[in-house]
């Protein structure tokens, strides 16, 4: 076996005869969850190959129309619950149904660009919360329905759907009707399932694979290798939730292929492109600049340069960086510095030596006149 971090699964979307996915059975075994857990994964797709509509949260199940990532899904109503995860016109759609009570919360942030991006998705029994992040950052959140969603062990299984007790990656697990519930196109690495809600909020999206905690309930880093195609087993780095590549092909290449293509390694610290400037007033001033790459954003700042007495913070991730510096003097000297902060690491402070501007004398206001009636 190759080193953790050496492989992805690169799937094709084919779509048909139960090939180019990964099966893990659920039925009475630990991953089979159903109340509080987060889900997440690195992908890396493009919309070329993932060409369906956009989606708007809403009640239903409007995920299975996505390009299916993730399908734990029981064909119609179910006896517990079901969810899955779509790539829906480019976003992350997360769905979840109870005894036919479901709804789908969408994403707004776009993630088939060809890029790796880290994705978690989070849902808590209690009042039906569900959230989706997106390289560390919410992107969207909603409430679904509340109770047990597992699929009930020891269920008699429908002949014409036997994949019901399986978690399905990287297609529709029913075969359906590929032109309506269409597989996944890209690729995924480091999946890992949690018994528990991880994230509450903004967090650095990681920088290594995954390692197994008490928490952690099953762990896949699909590095059994070598380089091509998956036709064996999948390893559970938990040991107790092993699942199976079915490779093949309907009409597109065969998949899943093991691929050398890996998120480990790709993140990299920011690099300030152009900036800082300041557009000062009399008691406030604007900083901008502008990142390569997602990153925060701080400015700190005082009465000369070198001698930083105040400082203020964004912690959003954005390669356009605003920070509006309240409370300053009327025609008084300053001088600040910027940096921006990624997974990754930091840029310089910049610039090295600081930059001095000076507020103005006076605020220019445009007053409106006031019209009686």
């Amino acid at each position: 076996m190759d080193a953790a971090g050496e492989f992805s699964l690169r799937f094709y979307g084919n779509g048909g005869k139960d090939i180019d996915r990964v099966k893990i059975l659920v039925e009475g075994r630990s991953i089979n969850v159903g109340g509080d857990f987060t889900l997440e994964w690195w992908m890396k797709a493009t919309s070329a190959e993932n060409s369906s509509s956009a989606c708007l949260s809403s009640e239903g199940d409007p995920w299975i129309y996505g390009n299916i990532i993730f399908d734990r899904d029981v064909f119609g109503p179910g006896d517990y619950g079901d969810y899955g995860v779509s790539l829906a016109g480019g976003r992350i759609a997360f769905g979840i149904n109870q005894l036919g009570n479901g709804f789908t919360l969408c994403g707004a942030r776009p993630v088939a660009d060809g890029r790796w991006h880290h994705i978690a998705v989070t849902r808590r029994q209690s009042d039906g919360r569900m959230q989706i992040f997106v390289d560390g950052q919410l992107d969207a959140s909603g409430f679904g329905p509340l109770e047990d969603i597992r699929y009930r062990d020891g269920r008699p299984i429908p002949p014409s759907y036997p994949n019901d007790p399986y978690l399905v990656i990287g297609a529709e697990k029913h075969d359906l009707n590929r032109a309506l519930y269409p597989s996944y196109s890209g690729w995924i690495d480091e999946v890992r399932l949690s018994r528990i809600i991880r994230y509450n909020g903004p967090f650095p999206p990681p920088t290594a694979p995954f390692a197994p905690d008490a928490d952690t309930v099953a762990l896949y880093h699909f590095d059994e290798g070598p380089e091509g195609p998956c036709t064996g087993g999948v390893s559970d780095s938990m040991g107790t939730n092993d699942g199976e590549c079915r490779y093949g092909s309907v009409d597109r290449s065969a998949g899943p292929v093991y691929s050398r293509d890996t998120p480990i390694g790709t993140i990299t610290p920011p690099t300030i492109l152009s900036g800082p400037t300041v557009s000062p007033m009399a008691t406030m001033a604007v900083v901008s600049w502008t990142t390569d790459v997602d990153a925060t954003s701080e400015v700190r700042w005082g009465t000369s340069c070198g001698m930083w007495s105040l400082s203020r913070q964004s912690a959003t991730p954005t390669r356009s960086h605003a920070v509006a510096l309240d409370g300053l003097s009327p025609n008084t000297s300053y001088c600040l510095q910027v940096r921006s902060t990624n997974g990754a690491g930091s840029t310089s402070w910049t610039p090295a030596g600081g930059l001095s501007f000076v507020t103005l004398s006076t605020e220019f206001r445009i007053d409106l006149p006031l019209i009686l009636r």
